[in-house]
């Protein structure tokens, strides 16, 4: 297997390691992609203290099934009280909402078999993104320390995952 390539940048005291799903040439349900959010998952776990996802409903209830593309966002946390709508000349194409992060929600989010079930995702400690899945571009993780960044990659490691490193300024 080819080390899959992630780009890196310094924020201040935190690291950001971005997986390109177009430069890596993975489809989003390989499990080496899987590997990737397990190990961005894993290095932030007890940091995560909130989520915010942002769907388009047609697309999910194709992906999923009107039916369970319902029940994935009430178990996420959607409700009518917490979502916004995003309109377009006054139609709505996407909404969002926020949910703490609990264990069921950091699981479903482990297990995942595609990580692009969702649209967009945002795992949070507090209001500071640690990971983020925006539309198929990117799986991004904000490392907040070395800690953090030890444990990624260290998990890539313990995955057999071999990566490459990229700075970019």
């Amino acid at each position: 297997m080819n080390a899959i390539i992630l780009y890196t940048k310094r924020q201040g005291q935190a690291t950001s390691y971005e997986f390109n799903v177009f430069d890596n040439q993975f489809a989003t349900e390989n499990l080496a992609v899987r590997k990737v959010l397990m190990s961005m998952l894993e290095s932030v776990r007890d940091r995560l203290t909130d989520l915010e996802v942002e769907y388009n409903d047609s697309m999910l209830a194709e992906k999923l099934g009107a039916k369970r593309a319902g029940e994935t966002l009430r178990f996420l946390g959607a409700t009518r009280e917490n979502s916004k709508e995003h309109l377009s000349n006054g139609i709505v194409v996407s909404r969002s909402f926020q949910a703490p992060m609990t264990p069921e929600r950091y699981a479903y989010f482990y297990e995942l078999t595609d990580i692009a079930q969702l649209s967009h995702y945002r795992l949070k400690e507090g209001d500071e993104d640690r990971i983020v899945f925006y539309f198929t571009r990117y799986l991004q993780l904000i490392a907040p320390d070395e800690q953090a960044s030890q444990s990624f990659l260290q998990k890539l490691a313990e995955f057999s995952l071999p990566y490459k490193l990229v700075p970019i300024s």
